[in-house]
């Protein structure tokens, strides 16, 4: 009997362009993960639809003028779908088995548009317009993007699946729209078959007892073990003990002050930050840690290149605040901290109780110094091979595997 397989229509919370030049989340990791699967036909990925004018003109140069290089299928005023060469998927960090880089393997397609800022339903018909050009068969919408709802049940999908990561109702970038989340949110849990989530509290959001599961993030341990050294670069040469962060640097997520007190606390260890500058946190950056000679901000780095420098780390830090958004997210940094082997010290989140003996978790300042200093003493060999031993059983395979069982028991049912 032939396997069983789908097709998949997933509306993403981020631009394929945006993955190519440094962003990674969960949305990525899934994606490539899913085209991997002997189960999973063709993809098609798009693009995070723009609401606001300064998204859709975004967009617009970035994703419909230009996008990813590959086959065009189709282009129209204010929408274009390639089908991807395998270069421009190892961008990403990923490759498709047996796909060169000038490969077109017709199993991953990005569809980008700008039609959503002004007529919702005329992207919907555009986009439905240009996939039966696909000849998709057993179509899973999967979506990551809440503040669009109106896909559900317009695209002949079998089965429609939301993967809710993090709560938008609790993100600054969304709260002149928090009263159309809310409305959405609700939209979500009456007509999506099956919704994952990021931490156990987002479950509480749609009230679902059946078909509404918890899924943590994931690692890729292999990439995190073989990245190679950094010779010349600018973490290279810095002053050692390296205590290191790696993520986007957001109001909502990271706590300035705590990193500013335990760098003033600690004048000879090195403090790194690697990540994107959000516009809202970018003066209490300026303020509180462009002026002290033992913080490092290194801006954003490729997905390929965060593993070596992650190398570097004497400790992994996850310097959060202690807020509604951070309760309901599930730091992937935490698994590739993990995956590398290293000591992490973080302030208490959503996921992170599972790895309370791995993990020194620090509610207070002062109680993350101690940590600190106490991670640097305490570590060894030995903990760092039961911390690689942990994360290699949090594979992104692994979770796929549990999303992909979902699926094909509801379409089975």
């Amino acid at each position: 009997m032939a396997t069983p397989t789908i097709d998949i229509v997933m509306f993403n919370m981020s631009a394929y362009t945006d993955w190519q030049h440094g962003i990674a989340n969960r949305n990525m990791h899934v994606l490539h993960t899913l085209l991997q699967d002997e189960r999973v036909r063709k993809v098609v990925a798009v693009d995070y639809l723009p609401f606001t004018l300064k998204r859709a003109v975004r967009q617009w140069f970035q994703n419909v003028l230009g996008g990813p290089a590959g086959q065009v299928l189709a282009r129209g005023f204010g929408y274009r779908l390639t089908a991807l060469r395998g270069s421009e998927i190892e961008l990403t960090g990923y490759h498709l088995p047996g796909v060169g880089p000038n490969d077109i393997q017709h199993k991953l397609f990005v569809f980008s548009s700008v039609q959503s800022f002004w007529n919702e339903a005329k992207c919907y018909q555009t986009l439905q317009r240009e996939l039966a050009r696909l000849n998709l068969k057993n179509v899973v919408l999967w979506s990551y993007l809440p503040t669009f709802v109106g896909c559900f049940g317009v695209l002949g999908e079998r089965l429609s699946v939301f993967d809710a990561v993090d709560n938008w109702l609790e993100h600054s970038s969304y709260l002149k729209v928090k009263d159309r989340l809310k409305v959405n949110y609700q939209t979500i849990r009456a007509r999506a078959g099956l919704i994952f989530t990021t931490a156990q509290d987002l479950t509480k959001i749609f009230d679902r007892p059946q078909d509404c599961t918890y899924v943590p993030n994931g690692v890729d341990v292999e990439r995190i073990l073989s990245a190679p050294r950094l010779v010349g670069r600018d973490i290279a040469s810095l002053p050692r003990p390296i205590i290191g962060y790696i993520g986007t640097i957001q109001e909502d997520r990271v706590d300035v002050s705590l990193i500013q007190r335990l760098a003033e606390a600690n004048p000879q260890k090195s403090f790194v930050l690697i990540g994107g500058v959000w516009p809202g946190i970018r003066e209490q950056v300026n303020q509180r840690l462009r002026n002290l000679p033992n913080v490092h901000l290194l801006g954003r780095k490729s997905f390929r290149e965060t593993p070596q420098y992650l190398r570097e780390f004497s400790v992994a830090i996850i310097p959060h605040k202690q807020n509604e958004f951070n309760r309901h997210t599930n730091p992937m940094k935490l698994y590739e901290y993990l995956a590398a082997g290293k000591p992490v010290v973080a302030t208490p989140g959503a996921g992170l109780e599972g790895f309370a003996d791995l993990v020194y978790l620090a509610a207070t300042p002062e109680q993350f110094n101690t940590a600190l200093i106490r991670a640097l003493q305490e570590d060894s060999v030995e903990l760092r091979e039961r911390r690689q031993a942990i994360a290699a059983a949090e594979s992104w395979q692994a979770r796929v595997k549990v999303m992909l069982g979902q699926v094909f028991a509801k379409l089975g049912d």
